[in-house]
């Protein structure tokens, strides 16, 4: 399990890379979406950073689903 004192860049875009399931370059300013993100993936990994202590919604995450926008997220709150 990771902790929060895991949680990094690096970490992220590879967490996103395994959700969206393909090994192609991430622009980190590209909606998700377009590299076939989808809602589950997205409530799932919602679940997993509250179980790492950080509290971000599936709405702040669907909101703008970017590597930079999340990391934005994830980095004011970890």
């Amino acid at each position: 399990m990771t902790t929060t004192t895991d949680l990094s860049r690096d970490w992220l875009a590879t967490r996103v890379q395994q959700m969206i399931e393909d090994d192609c370059d991430i622009d980190p300013a590209e909606n998700l979406v377009l590299y076939g993100l989808d809602s589950i993936a997205v409530m799932t990994f919602s679940s997993e950073l509250k179980q790492q202590g950080v509290e971000i919604s599936f709405e702040e995450l669907a909101r703008e689903p970017t590597l930079d926008a999340w990391w934005a997220l994830i980095s004011a709150r970890a």
